[in-house]
């Protein structure tokens, strides 16, 4: 049975691994994932969607998100502008140069994730991706509870 301190490893661990994760990525594919994952669900979305969406879909914290979409912007990867209709609202639409980037780093998005797993069973995958869904879930519901108690 874990005590304290192989519990507190693990965790050290994951996070470790989480940063390991992010920086190679950016290295191996030329941008960082929260951007990359901007740019997919933009092209998925295919019309501009309003900035709060990008952050309740990407569960990403408003001030982070608008420091990356400034980032893109300036790289012309994507434009944004205030609603028509609701002027509160800013929309955010992904622009060709974005549309090239996605297609350009595609290619090494994929080489980095097979190359990173490929010494993984597939059986080792699944409860990897399994165990981290569990992991999240309870640390949601231990963070709720933290709110509640303050």
């Amino acid at each position: 049975m874990l005590d304290e301190k192989d519990r507190i490893a693990v965790v050290q661990q994951f996070g470790r691994t989480y940063r390991t994760f992010m920086t190679a990525f950016q290295a191996c594919v030329g941008l960082p994932l929260l951007q990359w994952r901007i740019l997919l669900m933009l092209r998925d979305l295919s019309s501009a969607q309003p900035q709060k969406t990008l952050v309740e879909t990407l569960d990403v914290d408003a001030g982070a998100l608008t420091r990356q979409l400034q980032q893109m912007e300036q790289k012309g990867w994507l434009t944004r502008s205030i609603d028509e209709r609701d002027n509160r609202l800013t929309n955010v639409a992904l622009a060709e140069k974005g549309r090239q980037k996605i297609n350009e780093a595609t290619p090494l998005r994929d080489a980095f994730l097979a190359d990173a797993t490929d010494t993984l069973s597939e059986d080792r995958l699944c409860l990897m991706e399994e165990t981290m869904t569990l992991f999240e879930a309870r640390i949601k519901e231990v963070a709720a509870r933290c709110r509640i108690a303050s």
